[in-house]
């Protein structure tokens, strides 16, 4: 899958890995292949802007009181962001910015590190977008003995961020 395609690390024995993704079909009125086409330009585009509009994280990604970029500078790779939890503010880095296909984030979070991968992908063959997720934590010292919780929480928080992405990505007015 693409999604993770910047990541250089092996997948090891203390990495748990969740894939989901969900996908969003042009309408069936729309029979005319341009404008289906551009139906799905649009609504990649929005997706895009939903991802990358940090500072409303907070009403679609669960757990997140409110994101501030670190520096002015357009984001890109290594742009940090100060993510606020409620309890907790951790620094996220992103790893992969793809424009509008592939954004990749590592959160540095004791005891290990978790990554999310977001995937934006259009089919004009198939009239439809697939938004897709990757979630990686990885386990390290005693964290290890609570790989079935981590695995099944993964399982859990990869489907609730998907659906309200796809909720929010909509196309223009004019599409």
């Amino acid at each position: 899958m693409q999604v993770l395609s910047c990541a250089t690390e092996k997948p090891s024995m203390s990495l748990i890995h969740s894939k989901q993704e969900i996908r969003l079909a042009v309408p069936s009125s729309i029979v005319n292949p341009q404008d289906a086409d551009a139906r799905l330009a649009s609504m990649s585009d929005s997706g895009w802007r939903v991802l990358t509009d940090f500072q409303n994280w907070p009403k679609w990604m669960p757990g997140v009181r409110g994101v501030e970029q670190a520096d002015s500078a357009p984001p890109a790779r290594g742009t940090e962001l100060q993510v606020n939890r409620g309890h907790k503010t951790t620094i996220c880095s992103i790893d992969c910015w793809d424009p509008p296909r592939t954004l990749q984030i590592s959160i540095n979070l004791a005891p290990g590190e978790m990554a999310y991968g977001f995937g934006i992908e259009t089919s004009p063959k198939n009239a439809e977008i697939r938004l897709s997720l990757e979630l990686e934590h990885r386990l390290i010292g005693v964290s290890r003995i609570a790989a079935i919780f981590f695995k099944w929480r993964l399982q859990k928080l990869g489907p609730r961020i998907l659906a309200n992405l796809a909720a929010r990505t909509r196309p223009a007015k004019n599409a």
